[in-house]
């Protein structure tokens, strides 16, 4: 089921490219990237290994709700890649909750699937937030059903 994330990914990647207006000039302030704290917890408590570690992501608004990104997590000796998709569904001045999609495979443990969680943004200033979310991969090629994990870290937008 890695062909499935390969997939989800590209299809990602075209949608973005395909998402601008040809009237418009391109913005960059649709750029953002962040650094996050994360903690992974196995279905039933299972052995994954490290369970904390930090993560990376990268992204561009292709919408005023929707979003696509990239997110790298590195877990001790363990490894983490994930393309998806943030729809914001309602927002406050400064707290903006979101729902996230798309597919995350954890290298070194073949747990790969497709994933989906919440989260919410606390916007600090227009380009600073503080960003928590929680999410939930399906293992599709393991004995491990799920594996749910938790991120909390700071958002730049440029």
């Amino acid at each position: 089921m890695k062909r499935f994330a390969i997939v989800l990914a590209l299809a990602l990647a075209v949608q973005a490219i395909l998402a601008g207006d040809d009237d418009e000039a391109y913005a960059f302030d649709r750029f953002y990237a962040g650094v996050a704290g994360t903690a992974v917890l196995p279905q039933g408590g299972g052995r994954m290994g490290d369970r904390a570690g930090a993560a990376f992501r990268a992204g561009c608004y292709i919408g005023e709700l929707f979003a696509v990104e990239g997110e790298a997590a590195c877990l001790g000796h363990r490894a983490g890649l994930a393309a998806r998709g943030l729809w914001h569904w309602w927002g406050y001045e400064r707290l903006d909750p979101f729902f996230t999609f798309g597919a995350k495979g954890w290298m070194n443990d073949g747990q790969v699937g497709p994933c989906g969680g919440l989260g919410a943004f606390y916007h600090l200033t227009e380009s600073l937030s503080l960003r928590a979310d929680a999410d939930a991969t399906l293992g599709l090629d393991t004995r491990r059903e799920m594996v749910y994990s938790l991120c909390a870290g700071l958002q730049i937008s440029f």
